[in-house]
């Protein structure tokens, strides 16, 4: 054994094979297969379990292990050395050519694609020869060392595992918001459809902003670098502002060149209390509420996958569509990503200030925001102004991140920080402007510095984005009001054929088309009437209770599309 080569090799114990690689043996030299079968044995698997195999290699206490399988469970294989791999796949393909069954169980991704071990679990963007079943089938995942390989890459199988783990863990994270709001953002959509033909294209916006541009989020920072950096400083930049930022703008007599909004319920009408016709530019989610949009004179559209939909891809594939942005669950999140798309290229700086994704003692926002308003309308000797239980409620966590000070956030908010680490975090030019709060990943500038980079600016002319006009583009307006209405024209139809089936059934079937079949063509691609159902996840079109469901969403959304209409 001491001679074994630097490859790996087959080492016949008398018991079983094992594995020599780099002077080392991958399985016992006693009993090769007795830790792992006693392991598989060991194991109190629950439904729903997918299970990461690192290192694979011989796939000893596979057949036990698919033995005791319980329901909608999967075994996802991972060999991350390209010479065990081809032990691994080979050893593999012999046992499903004898059990053929197994290859409905089991699957060996390669080394390359351990790095998108996301996009297998959530099926998104991978091809079809690495596809396991889907996300809503699994409710955990387990990580099992099927061999002595695991320690050639343990952090990796161990990240791999933790990485499907989390996936699943979203998915059903965002089965919960979709129940609770998937029906209002559905009918959102339907309701803005009546506002393209007065909208700017938003993707013609992108790459049009030359001078620097500025990002205010909602929280505390805000107020403290408007104290400093002056409105006349700020007129050299462009100024993105959150919808809950509005009112602290508004108190020191800025109004932001855009507003972003994404929020699809009542409680943001808050933050334009006041407002008459902001001069603002909104870039509007196609989700968000509506009625936000009759405080803006311009209004732009841009759709996030909020999630993943048939008619959410009919949409994006229209002449009227909307810029797509990837659901990033903040409006800081967003305003930020809309921020880098819109500067002219990277050597603009982009400059933030109010994404603390934290607080301090007794506030949870910046002065005038609504969270701060509706506090000071509803203070008194019992209710005192200072908000002490955000800071001291269930899943506050107290830190000291930054700059030495205390703040506190929680669970979901240091969940947006990190995720703003990760997706902005290698951006060029992306600078935050306050040491308050939680750290982003940022490079900072202080105040000093910013003043001193904006006096040496001279005073730019209004960018294009003031410039743009409903008029510059007429016939493109005019195409785009004519796609959105044969699309809602035909969803309306539709419809329509739904409910007549629903009610008459195999009396209106199509000839030659059964009646199940044409109820699954239809429903199956207009998620917007079930995805809000505990079991949305799936178009169950085979279940009654389902179809009565289904049946009762038709009339919401076909009052909401008769009204995009007729908007139209």
């Amino acid at each position: 054994l001491e001679t074994a080569p630097q490859k790996p090799c087959l080492v016949d114990t008398g018991r079983g094979f094992s594995v020599s690689y780099n002077n080392k043996l991958l399985y016992s030299k006693y009993d090769p297969k007795k830790n792992i079968v006693n392991l598989v044995n060991s194991l109190n698997l629950l439904p729903g379990t997918l299970i990461i195999a690192a290192s694979p290699l011989l796939w000893y206490g596979l057949e036990e292990l698919v033995q005791k399988l319980p329901k909608d469970c999967y075994i996802l294989g991972i060999e991350q050395d390209k010479n065990l791999f081809e032990i691994a796949e080979s050893e593999l393909n012999k046992i499903i050519s004898q059990k053929p069954q197994f290859s409905d169980l089991v699957k060996l991704i390669p080394p390359q694609k351990t790095d998108y071990i996301v996009n297998i679990v959530s099926g998104i963007n991978i091809e079809d020869e690495y596809r396991i079943p889907q996300t809503s089938n699994f409710r955990r995942a387990i990580l099992i060392e099927f061999s002595g390989g695991t320690l050639l890459n343990k952090p990796i199988y161990q990240n791999a595992a933790l990485m499907a783990q989390n996936t699943i863990g979203s998915f059903w994270k965002n089965r919960l918001t979709l129940t609770k709001l998937g029906r209002l953002y559905s009918r959102n959509i339907f309701k803005n459809f009546g506002e393209i033909s007065q909208s700017i294209n938003l993707k013609k916006l992108c790459g049009t902003i030359d001078k620097p541009v500025f990002v205010f989020g909602a929280g505390e920072s805000t107020v403290e670098t408007l104290k400093i950096v002056s409105k006349e400083m700020l007129k050299k930049c462009f100024t993105i502002a959150v919808d809950a930022a509005v009112p602290i703008l508004s108190q020191f007599g800025i109004v932001s060149d855009a507003v972003v909004a994404v929020e699809g319920q009542l409680a943001i009408e808050k933050a334009y209390i006041g407002s008459n016709k902001i001069k603002s530019l909104v870039f509007a989610d196609f989700t968000s509420r509506n009625s936000v949009l009759r405080h803006f004179s311009k209004k732009s559209f841009f759709i996030s996958d909020f999630t993943q939909a048939n008619f959410l891809e009919r949409i994006k594939k229209e002449d009227f569509s909307p810029l797509s942005v990837p659901p990033l669950g903040s409006v800081g999140l967003t305003a930020t990503y809309l921020a880098l798309l819109l500067r002219k290229n990277t050597t603009v700086p982009v400059f933030l200030t109010g994404l603390d994704f934290s607080y301090s003692l007794g506030k949870t926002h910046g002065q005038n925001a609504p969270a701060h308003i509706a506090r000071l309308t509803k203070s008194n000797r019992f209710n005192p102004i200072e908000n002490y239980a955000a800071s001291f409620k269930d899943g506050a966590i107290k830190t000291t991140e930054l700059n030495g000070t205390t703040y506190f956030t929680d669970i979901a908010l240091s969940n947006y920080a990190k995720s703003f680490a990760d997706q902005f975090s290698k951006a060029q030019n992306l600078f935050n402007c306050t040491d308050f709060g939680l750290n982003i990943g940022l490079p900072f500038v202080n105040a000093a510095q910013l003043n001193e980079y904006l006096s040496n600016l001279n005073k730019v002319d209004r960018s294009e984005v003031s410039k743009l006009s409903y008029e510059d583009s007429e016939n493109e307006q005019n195409q785009n009001l004519s796609s959105a209405k044969k699309f809602l024209e035909a969803e309306e139809k539709a419809l329509n054929r739904i409910k007549e089936l629903l009610m008459f059934g195999k009396d209106v079937e199509m000839c030659g088309v059964p009646l199940e079949q044409e109820l699954n063509q239809l429903i199956s691609q207009r998620e917007y009437l079930f995805l809000h159902f505990p079991d949305g996840y799936r178009c169950n079109t085979a279940d009654l209770s389902f179809l009565k469901r289904v049946r009762s969403e038709v009339d919401f959304f076909l009052k909401d599309i008769k009204g995009g209409i007729s908007k139209l």
